[in-house]
């Protein structure tokens, strides 16, 4: 081939081969740009309050209206009392706030009555109590919490850290920054749901490494109008 030809290739070679890296750093200019978006949700989203349906108990999340019933597989649950609250307090590096507090009559389904044997002698129908909860550590230590230590109704009943039954973990240690967003449920034997006015409940106190105090307990008193 003459010489002439030889350049001519060369250049086109170097131009086709110029276009696909500029074609190359494009798309990965284009990916980022879609792709930082999509993180910074993820980040934002994990911070939010979403609570989810338990495999204890029916999935009431979207029931807000008293006497109001939900069913699905794991039985019927109905309403009796509900407070919206989004209030939040401090101590020491923690913040907690709670978001929802339901009282609600529960049938559980035939197969879920064998688990609930442990937490109450009424398997076929019984009041719980559900408190959605955030819960984030401010600090950079960890610490050990309870977001409901304790809850005491206007009839006198207590119930204890130690019966709830959703089982959402969200007891113990929190790092350093991190955000636990979750649900407990507990039982109530005597206290009569429909009459119910007034429920107090306590987290447990801040604990340090060596689980040694660092704040006293947190107490919020929940209204039900």
């Amino acid at each position: 081939m003459p010489f002439k030809g030889w350049m001519i290739l060369g250049l086109t070679a170097a131009l086709i081969t110029g276009c696909s890296d500029d074609n190359t750093e494009k798309n990965k200019e284009d990916k980022t740009q879609q792709e930082e978006p999509e993180q910074k949700d993820t980040e934002k989203n994990s911070d939010k309050m979403t609570f989810t349906d338990s495999p204890q108990a029916p999935d009431d999340t979207k029931l807000s209206e008293v006497n109001k019933s939900v069913e699905d597989p794991d039985g019927i649950v109905t309403l009796k009392k509900y407070k919206k609250l989004d209030e939040e307090q401090k101590a020491d590096l923690i913040s907690l706030t709670l978001s929802e507090v339901k009282v609600l009559q529960y049938k559980p389904s035939v197969d879920l009555i064998d688990f609930f044997h442990s937490y109450t002698h009424e398997q076929k129908e019984f009041p719980y109590v559900r408190v959605n909860v955030r819960i984030k550590n401010n600090g950079n230590k960890p610490v050990h919490f309870a977001p409901v230590s304790e809850i005491k109704t206007d009839q006198g009943e207590k119930v204890t850290w130690k019966e709830d039954f959703y089982l959402e973990k969200l007891n113990g240690e929190i790092k350093p920054g991190e955000v636990k967003v979750g649900s407990l449920g507990f039982i109530l034997e005597d206290t009569d749901p429909e009459s119910i006015k007034t429920i107090t409940i306590k987290s447990s106190e801040v604990l340090n490494n060596e689980k040694k105090k660092i704040s006293d307990p947190l107490s919020f008193e929940v209204n039900f109008n």
